[in-house]
């Protein structure tokens, strides 16, 4: 088995793709799974019996083909048919979990947050307006990059910064809950406004890539995503520099994905 090739997204099963990928392949993963709620896709329904099993099948070889210091960010929905699928996933990763970070999805208009994902009228349930993006580590102690991801020390706030300060710190870590704005007057906007006639349901910011990245502290690697749907992840690695692979099973979805990478600068 030889290095996958970079720059290139993988038309095919990730799960076949991984089989042939060597050990220690990548540095970081970056995903965003389906989440087994029925929702319909471009070519695929998002309904699995075998959902837990699959998933434990995936995160099993992204871990292998992942490198020991590397991080594996796995961002994943709510569903109130399956509540605790969630977290069923998430337990059969069998890497560390370094950090439970909270996506809190905001809804900016003119430039102003006006709350938190876009109201409904339920009988029954609240809207759901945060999703987990879960980060592991092979032991759980994996350094993060505090100065590219944190938050600047205000010396004159209390003695404890002060006292950071003089001690050369400069940053300290950012908080696990992450306040990301969609910056449209709703969340269907901004999937036709980057997805175009091949509309995707769950595509999230490129903010929350590069807060995953700057988290991991990667400038020289390799990003890969075993789901990379519209191609956000790719994006992001490319604006920074960084080389990516990954896999997308729906030819219109790898299709546009391609189309929007080659635009990104």
């Amino acid at each position: 088995m030889g290095a996958p090739e970079k720059y290139m997204i993988h038309n095919i099963d990730c799960l076949k793709f991984l089989e042939t990928t060597p050990d220690e392949s990548f540095d970081v993963c970056i995903s965003s799974p389906p989440y087994n709620l029925g929702v319909r896709y471009s070519k695929y329904e998002d309904t699995r019996v075998d959902y837990i099993e699959w998933m434990k099948d995936v995160w099993s070889e992204v871990c292998r083909v992942l490198k020991p210091d590397g991080h594996l960010f796995l961002n994943l929905g709510y569903s109130k048919d399956n509540p605790f699928d969630t977290y069923k996933v998430a337990e059969n990763v069998p890497w560390s979990l370094q950090n439970n970070i909270i996506w809190a999805k905001a809804v900016e208009v003119d430039g102003r947050v006006r709350g938190y994902s876009t109201p409904h009228s339920s009988k029954r349930y609240l809207q759901n307006g945060w999703e987990h993006l879960f980060h592991f580590t092979k032991n759980g102690d994996t350094p993060i990059d505090i100065e590219w991801s944190g938050v600047p020390y205000n010396e004159d706030y209390n003695n404890a910064e002060r006292n950071a300060k003089r001690s050369g710190k400069t940053y300290r870590a950012t908080t696990n809950c992450w306040h990301i704005t969609y910056k449209s007057k709703a969340t269907k906007q901004i999937t036709k406004e980057i997805a175009g006639n091949n509309k995707h349901p769950a595509i999230y910011p490129e903010t929350l890539v590069e807060k995953c990245l700057k988290v991991s502290g990667l400038k020289n690697g390799v990003v890969f995503d075993p789901f990379m749907g519209t191609g956000t992840t790719a994006v992001v690695a490319k604006h920074y520099g960084l080389d990516w692979v990954g896999c997308e099973i729906d030819e219109d979805y790898y299709k546009f994905a391609n189309e929007r990478i080659a635009r990104t600068i």
